[in-house]
């Protein structure tokens, strides 16, 4: 039997409205493929409710995790059981709508130097989002959320970023992510440790450290929009929400994980 091109992860926790809009979407773009569709659920259901979808869903494979196992463990379950050539991990509210899945699978492939790579991202308004971006230092942090609190700047693009370019980047977001399978044979699952955030941003890092590229790849362009839910409007007011605790204490875990301070200067 042939390995399949692509396997695709997605996780859910109750978004079963957006998983049937990703699941249709990405079998749209699909065609030239072979791929699975493996959903990595955290939602508790009962019984009678994962019946109903694996009946709904007959070409998804189903994971029930026992727990929430947040979103790097969920994502590692499903990429235990892949069988795909390449990985893609995605959220449930994104979308593939335009470029070909196709010619980023045969990029990714070509270039066996290239461990992740991460497409365009828009907004449903078909604005450009900060999907790709520097390793972030402690003054990088607070910049950036005294920008998003204070200034209310939901996108914060990167100057010197020419969006219309294939190039490496120090990270792509985790809300669409095209992985080799042989990198991630030597660099390693995502760090269970991280329940929520950042995790994406550590796998990067571990991609670069282990000799392989991240590269952004606008040819390929997925629509997603993210809650923000660490940088919500009501920390306007609270100023903290249990979402920004979650951001702080990852950052902080990442922090001292890879000695961090040696960036400072980049």
């Amino acid at each position: 039997m042939n390995q399949i091109d692509i396997s695709f992860i997605i996780i859910e926790y109750y978004t079963l409205g957006d998983l049937k809009k990703c699941i249709e979407s990405t079998e749209a773009k699909c065609l030239d493929l072979s791929y699975e569709i493996i959903v990595s659920s955290n939602s508790l259901y009962p019984s009678e409710k994962k019946s109903i979808l694996l009946n709904d869903y007959k070409n998804v494979r189903w994971i029930f995790n026992g727990k929430n196992l947040g979103y790097a463990g969920a994502m590692n379950t499903g990429i235990e059981t892949s069988s795909g050539k390449s990985v893609v991990i995605m959220n449930p509210d994104a979308r593939i709508v335009s470029g070909s899945i196709y010619s980023a699978y045969k990029y990714l492939m070509a270039n066996q130097d290239v461990g992740v790579i991460g497409p365009k991202i828009i907004d449903l308004d078909g604005k450009l989002q900060d999907s790709c971006r520097k390793f972030m230092t402690p003054v990088d942090l607070f910049c950036r959320v005294v920008k998003r609190v204070f200034l209310k700047k939901d996108v914060l693009l990167t100057q010197r970023l020419d969006c219309g370019k294939i190039q490496p980047v120090d990270w792509v977001i985790g809300a669409f992510m095209m992985l080799n399978k042989k990198a991630i044979e030597k660099v390693g699952l995502l760090d269970n440790r991280y329940f929520l955030y950042v995790e994406d941003m550590d796998w990067c890092k571990r991609f670069w450290d282990c000799g392989f590229k991240v590269v952004y790849f606008p040819n390929l362009v997925v629509e997603y929009k993210g809650d923000r839910k660490s940088i919500s409007p009501a920390i306007y007011v609270r100023f903290i929400n249990k979402y920004s605790i979650y951001h702080l204490r990852s950052y902080l875990r990442f922090m001292k994980k890879h000695s961090f301070y040696l960036y400072k200067n980049q």
